[in-house]
């Protein structure tokens, strides 16, 4: 880069940051003027607890939570939507590391009275307050019961937020709620799918059967998955055999069975492997993709003591019917010994 060229970039990044100062001032004034209306229309304390702490903190030059703008307009719930949420979403960098902001936004999450907009934003700023492990850690029993209370809530995008960040953690109270709702014992908090997926986010528990349901009836992308999660299972290698030379299933299915095998029993996966690799009738996509992986990531050396199949690839090499095919098998070959 030119130091011309490197001037005039940083002069670009130096108005950038002018402009973002600028507007965040404006949207603190702002916010100060939505914040004052907001405390108009309160009714006044009759003196006591409330006027004693705006008066000490007068004295000591700090800012009660009643008179922090932010927390005003947080927690008012007669404003517009907007207005709560914008606050939540502009600052929520700072929200998330102060104590008196947790509090709130907890008591948001859990008031199933306030409007659901707010408290989805809300838990999104817990939920990255939570990565600040030291500084929440008291506040962390409160808001895995906070989470708990949300796997039944009436709103879809909390459940499915709540239901998510407890499996990702391999929560048991999910967990059974999960299963039971598999079971038809209970309503289930996620659609179907999402449940055996994020079941299988424990690959101690026995998912396979749910998996198996899954790849029968899922999406294309849930079936996707269900042959990744079956990886884990033993007890899948004859499924994902199967699955991997199954000429009528799609692509994308067929080489992450390819993954899984690969992963669950090596020496399977590159049988089945050279089987479909050297495969005429097989899609080249598919034969590409097995030849690759035998190349890149099985046992070098024993795929090339096995001398019908090298001896096979030498064929495909000269085989002008898919040059995809030719192409890799010349690049294996390229690698051999004394080739």
């Amino acid at each position: 880069m030119s130091e011309r060229a490197a001037e005039d970039l940083a002069q670009q990044m130096r108005e950038q940051l002018r402009e973002a100062h600028e507007a965040h001032a404006r949207y603190l004034s702002e916010l100060e003027e939505t914040a004052a209306g907001s405390r108009a229309r309160r009714p006044k304390a009759g003196g006591g607890g409330a006027e004693d702490q705006r008066a000490a903190a007068s004295e000591e030059g700090t800012t009660t939570p009643e008179q922090d703008p932010a927390m005003t307009v947080l927690t008012d719930v007669a404003l517009p939507t907007a207005s709560r949420v914008a606050v939540l979403r502009r600052l929520a960098a700072s929200l998330s590391r102060r104590p008196e902001y947790i509090e709130a936004l907890l008591g948001i999450v859990r008031d199933r009275d306030d409007d659901p907009a707010v408290r989805v934003e809300a838990l999104r700023v817990l939920g990255s307050a939570a990565f600040q492990v030291a500084r929440f850690t008291p506040y962390r029993q409160d808001y895995e019961d906070a989470l708990h209370d949300l796997i039944d809530d009436p709103v879809p995008a909390l459940r499915e937020q709540a239901v998510s960040i407890l499996a990702q953690e391999h929560d048991p109270v999910v967990q059974e709620a999960l299963l039971a709702g598999l079971r038809g014992g209970r309503p289930l908090p996620v659609d179907r799918e999402e449940a055996i997926l994020l079941l299988a986010e424990d690959d101690h528990l026995d998912n396979l059967p749910w998996l198996r349901e899954l790849y029968q009836s899922g999406s294309p992308d849930a079936r996707e998955q269900a042959v990744r999660f079956m990886g884990s299972y033993p007890q899948a290698r004859t499924t994902l055999e199967e699955i991997l030379r199954d000429k009528s299933e799609a692509s994308g299915v067929r080489q992450q069975s390819a993954a899984s095998l690969r992963s669950l029993d090596p020496d399977r996966f590159e049988h089945v492997a050279k089987e479909v690799a050297t495969d005429a009738t097989d899609y080249p996509e598919i034969r590409v993709a097995s030849l690759t992986a035998l190349q890149h990531l099985g046992n070098p050396d024993r795929v090339r003591a096995d001398s019908a199949f090298t001896s096979r690839v030498r064929e495909l090499r000269a085989d002008p019917s898919s040059p995809e095919v030719a192409e890799v098998a010349g690049d294996f070959l390229e690698q051999e010994p004394g080739t």
